[in-house]
């Protein structure tokens, strides 16, 4: 049984088919030398790129002071967008977030324990002064009561 013909054409449509179906089977070559273009810029994280070419892959690293968010990663792939045969890198999930130090934690809880004492001791009732009164009767009398005597006497 031979088989049906292209209309038009005089070629055999099986044998026609399965070279467009190989061809669309085949992995995407890539054009040699396609590389990516520079990666984003990520807030708070530099990226040093050793090699735009596909296939590789780089990481960012979080400033100092920063660290990476969980549920995020460092990482970026050079990878060949199949429609536009154009290489580009995946996009980043990178979040860099502040790092707090556990002395800046203890400095704080510090600063909040002494304001907390300052703030009880200032809302308890004052206490009034103790002041300790002599009576007359321990003190004893320096100034001489005058009398008419002494006026008379000259003294």
């Amino acid at each position: 049984m031979a088989s049906p013909q292209l209309r038009g054409y005089g070629v055999q449509a099986i044998p026609v088919l399965l070279l467009l179906l190989l061809l669309l089977l085949l992995p995407l070559r890539v054009t040699p030398g396609t590389t990516c273009p520079p990666p984003v810029s990520i807030e708070h994280a530099d990226i040093r790129v050793k090699n735009y070419s596909v296939n590789s892959r780089e990481r960012y690293v979080c400033n100092s002071g920063f660290k990476r968010k969980a549920g995020t990663s460092t990482l970026i792939e050079c990878v060949i967008n199949k429609n536009t045969n154009v290489a580009h890198w995946t996009t980043p999930s990178l979040k860099c977030i502040m790092a707090i130090s556990t002395s800046v934690l203890l400095v704080g809880a510090g600063v909040v324990m002494a304001f907390l004492a300052w703030y009880i001791k200032s809302r308890q009732p004052s206490q009034p002064c103790r002041v300790e009164v002599e009576t007359m009767e321990t003190v004893p009398m320096t100034v001489r009561a005058s009398s008419k005597e002494d006026e008379d006497t000259g003294a």
